[in-house]
């Protein structure tokens, strides 16, 4: 992985409140549901056996329908840890017209804690993370949040993502069996979701996924911020996925590498399970303990391997019909 540009690598209170962020767990803007420090586990040495195939293709409630993949540390190689720091000095740099930084990101980190934690299915996380933010920035020091320049403000975010965002790619690794995997999954006839943070606008998840060498028109269904009503690590986060796309919990498979965001809930939820090694974060989940484990690689064997044609190319594309963007 590339190393970070010591020219912006940051220190003091934006390493402070990147290290907030972190413990909060999220963040309004892209990626995943940060780690806790110290929790991630590097891809080196040799990968686990693979998951026998009735552990991963069989679920609880019969054959699998549907397949749920988490991003970051799944289909895409990235450190939050590094990503983090780097980030939100740039971020808080884009605004800083608008918004007094330290501040911003202390109520950012608030908004977004308020989202995690909400039981409320009325109100898109969208709406509930404005709501929280606006409503702790006072608008004598920022004058983003007054409410005559609200729109600016959300206008700027989005000139962010698009003009600045992408220049942060070195910092993620591609993984070459992502593609893949996600295809035999599709030719096999199965719904298949992006089931990253959606606490996160789409304009940065479809950024993300394009580094990842994806699509969100490869799924049927991607989480964002603007389409759900629940987050992980909540096990409602994917009984609302299941209910998307029409299929039973217990026909559904999460992929992923966070033990504490990804597998415990989804199991939880009476989804079956893959754990990705390489990246894996929050070792020793009560809730993750006896999952599948092994590599995209081997996932991608298993899918070929119990499919109908033993070959992901062999049948035409099989694409459900996307619904990713703001449904």
């Amino acid at each position: 992985m590339a190393d970070v540009d010591p020219v912006v690598q940051p220190a003091g209170p934006v390493r402070a409140r990147a290290d907030a962020v972190r413990a909060a767990g999220a963040l309004l803007t892209p990626g995943e549901a940060p780690p806790v420090a110290g929790t991630a586990r590097d891809s080196a040495g040799a990968a686990p056996e693979g998951a026998p195939a009735a552990q991963v293709l069989e679920g609880p409630g019969g054959p699998i329908e549907a397949v749920l993949f988490d991003l970051d540390g799944t289909l895409l190689e990235l450190d939050m840890d590094r990503f983090l720091p780097v980030y939100l000095q740039r971020l808080a740099a884009w605004v800083a017209d608008l918004f007094d930084p330290e501040d911003f990101l202390r109520q950012l980190v608030r908004a977004t804690t308020a989202v995690m934690q909400n039981r409320d299915r009325s109100q898109r996380n969208q709406d509930l993370l404005w709501e929280v933010l606006w409503a702790g920035l006072d608008p004598a020091r920022h004058p983003g949040a007054r409410p005559e320049r609200r729109d600016e403000a959300l206008a700027r975010f989005e000139q962010f993502y698009r003009e600045q965002f992408p220049q942060l790619q070195f910092m993620a690794r591609r993984r070459p069996e992502a593609a893949a995997v996600v295809e035999a999954a599709r030719a096999r006839g199965w719904k298949v979701v992006l089931a990253t943070s959606p606490i996160f606008p789409m304009v940065a998840i479809a950024e993300r996924l394009r580094w990842a060498g994806l699509s969100a028109d490869r799924f049927d269904l991607v989480t964002v911020l603007e389409n759900m009503h629940s987050c992980k690590p909540q096990p409602d986060y994917y009984l609302e996925v299941a209910r998307r796309i029409g299929v039973e919990p217990g026909r559904c498979l999460m992929v992923g590498n966070d033990l504490r965001d990804d597998i415990a809930p989804a199991r939880v939820a009476g989804m079956a399970v893959y754990v990705v090694e390489g990246l894996v974060l929050h070792e020793g989940e009560p809730g993750a303990a006896g999952a599948p484990r092994g590599t995209l690689a081997q996932l991608l064997q298993l899918f070929v391997k119990n499919g109908a044609n033993g070959n992901i190319f062999a049948k035409p594309e099989t694409l459900h019909g996307n619904n990713a963007a703001l449904e």
